[in-house]
């Protein structure tokens, strides 16, 4: 250094200069770095709407019971639990929402967003749905919109801004919907199918995702009577006049087309319903648009006119029986008949032609029932009145 302190000085000079460049650039720079990629950790509110919700916070942390109006503040990596009687709505920091149903269990993975009003980082939203069933609604598209995953032990879904969706996981597969908006992207085994409005999937464990479908589908099992009676319930109902004739249930071939036939002979005047029941227990989905009763039916004989003298005596009949928003029990009946009388009424009754085959199709339910449905309890087909001789080759509850 003393033999050439100017080489020294014009080193130290220049390495000055190159950190002050470093500094000056290199500063400016990190921070917008920094500024632009640095996330914010969000939380959830989490609200109980029926019974009691447990709410289980990170590892560290008693869980939290949740009765019905209640609600709380919920960091990353909490689960939500709904049992058999509860429901709790999720609603994030970009407005999007979570509808947990009944026997629900869902854990919330990540929740997060740019920290700083210049962040360039897309928000996003992870969420794993171990068990049930659930209806999500995603907020509007900003100029970052929010990037929604959902994943289940089948598959993930990506779903788009400013959409309706449901999904559904059980053991052995999960059930995902678009319903009247919106786009998802599912993927499972490495492969990937894109669905549109009103459009659904199926994936099985450990297979790719089934072809789109339409959201629309229908709830009763063995809708057709090609598995003969497989999935109803057969009996017969005397009431109380006295009578001891019973009905009978048999699947038929009639123009071609699988069938049941509901026959009586001998009824002498007493009243008697020749039943065929299935069991539905189907909560509707959130929301719900479309409510429908689709059957093909054929009358070929009554002995007593009209619905009888209560318009309750068709021989042929559907009773769907429901539970309401209000959590009561009500139904829906339709009736089928071809022989008039004007002494006998035939409220909740169809007039058609004698022995001859007719496509029915109800009302949407939704719109015309006075009190919209909340779950639907059990199917009746049955005949009912003194002596009968009707048909029907498919009953079909469609919803959507």
């Amino acid at each position: 250094m003393r033999r050439n302190p100017q080489h020294v000085a014009w080193t130290v000079l220049i390495l000055s200069f190159l950190i002050f460049c470093v500094l000056s650039i290199g500063g400016p720079l990190g921070i917008r770095w920094y500024i632009a990629h640095a996330e914010r950790r969000n939380e959830a509110t989490v609200e109980s709407l029926l019974g009691t919700v447990v709410v289980e916070p990170p590892v560290g942390r008693e869980s939290v019971p949740l009765g019905k109006g209640q609600s709380m503040s919920v960091p990353e990596g909490t689960t939500i639990r709904a049992d058999e009687t509860s429901e709790a709505v999720i609603t994030f920091f970009d407005h999007s929402f979570m509808r947990l149903f009944p026997g629900t269990m869902v854990r919330l993975e990540m929740m997060r967003s740019p920290r700083f009003a210049a962040g360039r980082v897309t928000p996003f939203i992870r969420m794993v749905l171990q068990n049930g069933r659930v209806s999500l609604g995603t907020a509007l598209s900003g100029e970052l919109p929010t990037e929604l995953r959902l994943e289940t032990l089948h598959a993930v879904a990506y779903l788009d801004a400013d959409g309706s969706y449901a999904a559904l996981a059980l053991n052995d597969r999960s059930e995902f919907t678009v319903n009247n908006r919106g786009r998802a992207r599912i993927i499972a085994a490495g492969q990937e199918i894109i669905l549109g409005p009103r459009k659904r999937t199926e994936v099985l464990l450990g297979q790719p995702p089934a072809q789109a479908m339409d959201a629309a589908r229908n709830l009763v099992l063995n809708s057709d009577f090609r598995k003969s009676l497989e999935g109803w319930r057969v009996y017969n109902d005397q009431g109380t006049d006295g009578g001891t004739v019973d009905g009978t249930v048999r699947q038929v071939i009639d123009g071609g087309r699988p069938a049941v036939l509901f026959q009586r002979t001998g009824g002498d005047g007493n009243h008697c319903e020749t039943v065929l029941e299935q069991t539905l227990d189907q909560q509707l989905p959130d929301p719900v648009t479309s409510l429908i009763v689709r059957a093909t039916v054929k009358v070929r004989y009554q002995s007593l006119a009209g619905g009888g003298y209560l318009s309750s005596e068709y021989p042929l009949m559907i009773r769907l029986t429901y539970r309401d928003v209000y959590d009561s029990e009500a139904e829906w009946v339709q009736g089928f008949y071809y022989r008039a009388d004007p002494n006998t009424p035939t409220m909740y009754g169809q007039q058609i032609p004698q022995d001859r085959w007719v496509l029915f199709e109800s009302p949407n339910l939704i719109e015309a029932l006075p009190v919209t449905p909340y779950r639907l309890i059990r199917l009746r087909v049955y005949a009912s009145g003194w002596d009968y001789e009707s048909l029907i080759s498919d009953i079909n509850v469609i919803v959507e």
